[in-house]
């Protein structure tokens, strides 16, 4: 917990009282820009989006546009998407394969490694003086973990490999499963009228699903037969879900006692011919069994598997997006995971049946974007900001385990992840760099033949 005297305590370590300034304050907002997102290892792209020489793929490290390339040697270079001129944007296309970017303004032209390589009228208007290797473009830090490309702006920030440290141990479950590797299926993107943190803040909020989304699971339940599961099956002891806090991150995680993830478990598909992709669905997973197994180990391939999660600070379920626009207003992007060695109409059913859950229109999204932008609303009005919002379930009932690595709750309905955030945000909030920033050092052993980098 972050000392009384720092310019941020917003969090009671008791009551669990939090306070609302932090979801529509402006100038908390900028200080969120250079502290958190300046800092972090932040997801922007993932390889599978730019597998060839020369491609490159936009996105954004908090609300500065980069661009995602890989050079001609393969390299990949996450750059800042402007022309060290004047400002201009050079990258307009979502996606696309060039060797170089030329800014429309001037004519000022860099190759897909940042590096200036021509300004018109060098010689005649700079006199042949100008310093081309001084004017490249700004380039982040890179790295990758299972395919997905991370980049940093902070040269003091560790390695992405220790930023995630212990929770790889239950992301690999779902990043980390195939020889193949994965391909991401997206992006879906749209706007919600709520404060970034929310959403990230929700992805290990399991109490609201009995109610939030009490309509949408009865409508699925009619249609498909899916079973329905209500707060005591969430409340019960002892039970298969839990929470984890780890190095930062939050996670939920589901533990079968008897090997039961097998063909089929945990997919939502969607397509005209239910049961025929089913079975699909369950051949390509028995296929894919042994690999997993020496990949994960049994235990994680057959006992474990990671749930609703959120990778500090603004990744949730997968790999999603919730990018900063101003205090009240988050950019959603949503993709879809899937082993790259999927059939294709497997590939596209479990696509529309994520995005048909938590896409732009999904029937879990809906009830989310309302509940996110009401506490938005009630953090700016006047009277309702005074009250602060309260995160108290579970204080002191929780802690470390042999089984599992994190601070894990007691029971699977707790705010342990909440309270986890928001600490993480005031270490940062409160830092003067990184020296004042912690990180858990790696403690699991992996087991099985799968790397960091997949």
């Amino acid at each position: 917990m972050v000392a009384t005297s720092s310019k941020y305590n917003i969090l009671d370590p008791v009551t669990g009282r939090l306070d609302r300034r932090i979801f529509v304050d402006q100038e908390i907002y900028d200080e969120e820009m250079e502290k958190i997102f300046g800092r972090s290892w932040l997801m922007v792209c993932h390889e599978s989006l730019i597998p060839k020489k020369n491609d490159f793929f936009l996105s954004y490290m908090g609300q500065d546009p980069v661009i995602v390339t890989r050079d001609d040697k393969m390299k990949i270079h996450v750059l800042l998407n402007m022309c060290t001129h004047r400002g201009n944007r050079l990258a307009r296309a979502d996606d696309g394969n060039s060797k170089r970017f030329m800014c429309t303004y001037h004519g000022w032209t860099f190759e897909n490694d940042g590096c200036l390589t021509h300004i018109p009228g060098e010689q005649e208007a700079y006199y042949g003086e100008v310093d081309k290797s001084r004017l490249g473009m700004a380039e982040a830090r890179v790295d990758t973990y299972a395919g997905i490309i991370f980049a940093c702006w902070d040269k003091d920030a560790p390695s992405l490999e220790d930023w995630l440290g212990d929770a790889r141990w239950y992301m690999d479950t779902i990043f980390n499963r195939s020889d193949a590797g994965m391909v991401a299926m997206g992006p879906q993107k749209w706007m919600e009228q709520c404060n970034w943190k929310t959403p990230v803040d929700n992805c290990s909020d399991n109490y609201h699903l009995a109610f939030s989304h009490y309509s949408s699971m009865y409508a699925r339940h009619k249609v498909s037969g899916e079973p329905m599961r209500g707060l005591p099956d969430h409340l019960a002891v002892p039970n298969q879900n839990h929470h984890a806090f780890v190095n930062g991150h939050g996670l939920t995680f589901r533990v079968a006692q008897d090997a039961a993830f097998g063909p089929g478990s945990q997919q939502n598909l969607r397509g005209r011919d239910a049961s025929r992709l089913q079975k699909l669905n369950d051949e390509f997973t028995h296929s894919k069994q042994a690999e997993l197994e020496r990949r994960l180990g049994k235990y994680r391939a057959n006992q474990l598997r990671m749930a609703n999660h959120s990778i500090f600070p603004n990744h949730v379920l997968g790999f999603r997006l919730a990018l900063p626009r101003g205090p009240y207003q988050t950019e959603f992007w949503h993709f879809a995971v899937i082993e790259a060695d999927a059939p294709e109409e497997l590939k596209l059913a479990r696509s529309v049946g994520s995005a048909n859950q938590n896409g732009a229109s999904g029937v879990f999204e809906q009830d989310d974007m309302d509940n996110w932008g009401q506490v938005t609303q009630a953090s700016k009005m006047t009277v309702a900001r005074h009250y602060p919002a309260d995160i108290s379930m579970g204080v002191g009932h929780s802690g470390r385990t042999e089984e599992w690595p994190g601070e894990v709750s007691e029971r699977y309905i707790s705010e342990l992840n909440q309270r986890g955030y928001y600490n993480r945000w005031m270490e940062f909030m409160n830092a003067d760099s990184w020296r004042d920033i912690h990180v858990d050092p790696i403690t699991v052993q992996f087991e099985g033949t799968a790397t960091f980098h997949g």
